[in-house]
């Protein structure tokens, strides 16, 4: 299937769940069906190292370029797991509010937002699909 077959009228159905693994404990992603997030289930599992950007966001970079064509942007929202497609990372809002015409929504945090608030070091998430 191609990924610009997919259009934006699905971008809010939910596609599948996810979970970042942090030693133990789990911060749990409702994953919406667009392109882009199609293109990172088949990354999965994948093991990235996140940072903290501006205390705001956790940040990762994925191993390859999402796909965001035929996508909208959209305003970072606390709770939201998106893709910044000009650096290609994830950032999962944790806080905050505000927009960037290249930000990209892939799902919103369903449970583990405190998780990531109280992580102020650099840590490994190791993120897979919720079965």
């Amino acid at each position: 299937m191609s990924f610009s077959a997919f259009s934006q009228k699905t971008e809010s159905t939910t596609l599948a769940k996810i979970k970042l693994t942090i030693d133990d404990q789990q911060v749990i992603v409702n994953l919406l069906d667009t392109p882009a997030s199609h293109q990172l289930l088949a990354l999965l599992p994948l093991t990235l190292t996140f940072s903290d950007y501006v205390s705001a966001e956790k940040i990762a970079y994925l191993p390859q370029r999402l796909i965001t064509q035929g996508m909208s942007s959209a305003a970072h929202i606390s709770g939201d797991f998106t893709y910044y497609a000009p650096w290609g990372n994830l950032a999962l809002f944790y806080q905050g509010v505000g927009t960037n015409s290249q930000l990209y929504t892939l799902g919103h945090i369903e449970s583990g937002r405190s998780v990531l608030a109280n992580l102020k070091q650099d840590f490994v998430a190791t993120i897979s699909r919720v079965e």
